[in-house]
């Protein structure tokens, strides 16, 4: 299906970008659209989207600190649903890495760590901002390093398995993070990744008023083909790669993503309480269903893996657990 696009939004005839590709190192480029007045271009040989001009990371790891807190609060809000989420995803990465040492990159709150714990893995996390990551340590008692994956390193062996959910966007040099992933992992271990599809229907249908490139902390937007490639580039063989479809959330959560992503965040940053309220006063927590599709994928490093999966246990030959959206 062609990607719907307004007039205005029409790409425009190949370009050079100096610096080349985010992902690849191409030099030849489409401006693709304009969103919330930023450029995203797509690369002619890997197909990733991408800002021009790329923010640095730490322009990126700003821009975090401004959004954070009202996301965090809304998150802690929808507890249950994404513990209901990270169900499912225990059990597809348990058929490929049973136990062992796993790292979540991007852990936020550590919802996902605590339930990976209960399943007997020995959890580590990895978070840019301190606020969710105290959380994590002094709520849930978890070991969480604040600061970024680049300056990471493990204490012990490599991890059996790593995690990233909705995190690969934010980072302004998806190569490098592939590279640090697929560095973090011994061989044969399993890393799991979930993010925004920018091929997916609704991404389609929405042109630049898609969420993802609405969303000041997104400065990379994956299809299939992009991600495949920043995954095989780095070394890894997919396991399986395909778009999955939404989840339960509270109104306020929503609510808040919704008008930040169509209002001007740092106004939103200001008064999205005020905002919020009396549609909350009228609706209060109906639980919605997220239509927006991302991306979800296990891939492997390739090496002996430290205990083999039974053939029965394979995703494949399994009855799949349905995959939802974070």
């Amino acid at each position: 299906m062609t990607t719907v696009l307004r007039p205005e939004s029409q790409p425009h005839d190949d370009i050079a970008v100096a610096g080349g590709c985010a992902l690849c190192h191409g030099s030849r480029h489409k401006t693709f659209l304009i969103a919330k007045q930023r450029t995203v271009i797509e690369c002619a040989e890997c197909g990733l989207r991408a800002l021009s001009p790329m923010p640095s990371l730490d322009e990126m790891v700003s821009v975090n600190e401004e959004t954070v807190l009202p996301f965090f609060n809304a998150c802690l809000e929808d507890e249950d649903s994404y513990r209901r989420y990270f169900a499912p995803k225990l059990d597809d990465l348990q058929r490929y890495e049973p136990s062992g040492r796993l790292l979540d990159v991007g852990c936020g709150a550590g919802f996902f760590l605590d339930a990976a714990r209960a399943r007997g893995f020995n959890v580590r996390g990895v978070d840019l901002s301190p606020v969710p990551a105290s959380y994590a340590t002094e709520q849930l008692g978890l070991d969480v390093t604040v600061g970024s994956l680049y300056g990471y390193e493990s204490i012990g062996d490599a991890f059996d398995a790593v995690t990233i959910f909705q995190t690969i966007e934010h980072d302004p040099d998806p190569a490098a993070l592939c590279a640090q992933l697929f560095r973090l992992l011994k061989p044969g271990g399993a890393l799991m990744v979930t993010t925004p599809a920018a091929d997916g229907f609704v991404a389609r249908v929405m042109g630049k008023r898609w969420f993802g490139y609405r969303n000041v902390e997104h400065v990379s937007f994956f299809s299939r083909a992009s991600l495949r490639h920043a995954l095989e580039a780095a070394g890894f063989e997919i396991e399986f790669l395909e778009i999955e479809h939404g989840k339960s959330l509270s109104m306020k959560y929503v609510l808040n993503r919704l008008i930040n992503y169509y209002y001007d965040h740092r106004t939103f940053l200001r008064n999205g309480l005020r905002i919020l309220r009396p549609a909350m006063f009228v609706l209060g927590k109906v639980p919605l269903f997220e239509p927006w599709a991302h991306l979800y994928a296990v891939a492997r490093r390739p090496g002996q893996a430290t205990g083999g999966v039974p053939p029965e246990l394979q995703r494949d030959g399994a009855a799949a657990s349905t995959p939802l959206s974070s």
